[in-house]
Formats: structure tokens, sequence, C-alpha cells
């Protein structure tokens, strides 16, 4: 994807970042990774063959969790990340512009970035939002759209999901390993501006359709993405390793 990166970026990805990635992957004894999507990556990319143990990050689901909200004239659609390129964010507008009456964007700055997007009476800048607020934002909103280039695991998915939203994504990277295409959400074409309008739409016109796909993904991420589950797997690891030096 080195299009969606800057000069410098792609400059980085080629020489130090991957130098240093071959001399950690020489020198490790146990290889973690959190997505299949990256495992595959790396052995490909490196010629990396032995086995790359998966562990998911976790979401802690008693922070993140459903909370029953009272009705709203519009549906809230929220962008939760960086405003980015690779986050897919240069796609908002022309999202906001296809969507049918009664539905506007909502979208975090991130922590990293000023920016801002051009004033549209379907977008609204929520601003720079602190990591111990998000699960009050997700709980104020009704569907997650996630736009993403590039993702190693996709982190605001899982939390979305912990919230009991269904999920709009581009099927991509990691994305699919999360959000299961036709339950939990929809996996779009990436950078197709009309696919991601017309599911959005679709989900905005069905209460029952966003309340069954946000129990599915609630339940998915309870069974696959929990805080607990990342902890037990990297501490049943470490144990391993301790144990066979």
């Amino acid at each position: 994807m080195g299009q969606h990166s800057s000069f410098m970026q792609n400059i980085h990805y080629k020489t130090d970042l991957r130098y240093f990635t071959a001399q950690a992957l020489g020198l490790a004894s146990v290889v973690t990774s959190v997505s299949h999507f990256v495992a595959d990556l790396v052995q490909k990319e490196f010629g990396y063959n032995k086995e790359i143990r998966v562990i998911y990050n976790g979401v802690d689901n008693k922070k993140f969790s459903p909370k029953k909200i009272k009705q709203r004239k519009k549906i809230r659609v929220l962008f939760s990340g960086n405003l980015t390129r690779r986050k897919g964010a240069y796609l908002l507008p022309e999202i906001a512009k296809k969507l049918d009456d009664g539905i506007e964007i909502i979208y975090t700055q991130g922590l990293r970035t000023g920016n801002t997007l051009p004033p549209s009476g379907r977008l609204r800048n929520i601003g720079s939002v602190p990591f111990f607020e998000m699960p009050r934002v997700y709980q104020g909103a009704d569907i997650l759209l996630f736009p993403t280039v590039r993702e190693g695991f996709g982190l605001a998915a899982a939390e979305a999901m912990a919230c009991g939203l269904p999920v709009v994504a581009t099927n991509c990277s990691s994305l699919p390993e999360l959000v299961v295409h036709g339950r939990g959400g929809y996996l779009c074409e990436l950078g197709n501006v009309d696919d991601f309008a017309a599911r959005i739409n679709e989900l905005a016109s069905s209460s029952s359709l966003r309340h069954q796909m946000g129990e599915f993904n609630r339940v998915r991420v309870e069974e696959n993405f929990s805080m607990d589950m990342m902890v037990d797997g990297y501490k049943k690891l470490f144990s391993e390793v301790v144990d066979n030096p």
C-alpha cells in the first residue's frame, strides 16, 4: 500500500525498519503477531519459515460494552482514528454525500494529527478524544465506519464490536479476521465510496439489523478478542519460553 504512505514513510519501511525487523527475527526465540495477516506478511516478506504465534490484541470488554441509548432523530456513523490517508479519512466527504437523509458521520481527529475535514452538513468533528472517553463515544453511535487502507489488527473495529455496533469496513489486511461479512457488518472494496455508502444506508434503514449484527459482534469479541484472552495467551507463551530456554 505504498501509494497511501508518504515518501519518507516508504523510505523508512524499505530501509531501517526492514533491517531491524530482519535482525529481530533472527535473534528471537519465539515470534508473535497480532493477526494472521501480519504473520503471513512477515513470513512472505522475510522468508521466515518458523511458526509465528498469533495472539490477538484484546479489548477491555467491561469498559467497552453496549449501552441502551435514547432514540435519536439522526443515525450516527462513527469514524474513529487519525485523519490520515492510511485510515481512509480522505473518503469520508465523498461517502457523506451519498448517504440518505437523516444520517450523519461524526469523526475524531485522533491524537496524532490536528487535521480536520471540509465543512459539511453530513460531517461533524468531535475533536481529539482521550482514550478513557472512547467507550462513551462508541456507545453514542449506531454504526462504525472503518474505511482503512491497512491494519495490523484493527483495534477501533474491535472496540466498536465490543460496544455492540455493526461495522462497515474495508475488505483488506486483518479486517476479515474481525468482521464477519453479513453477520457483524459488511466488508467493502478498498476505496469504493458507493459500496461503503450503500452498506451504511442499508444498516441505517433497519434498527433490527443493526441490533442483530451488534449482538453478534459483542459475542464475537467476548469469545475471540477480550483482554483476558490476550493476557492468558502471553502468559502461556512466556511460561513455555521460560520452561524451554
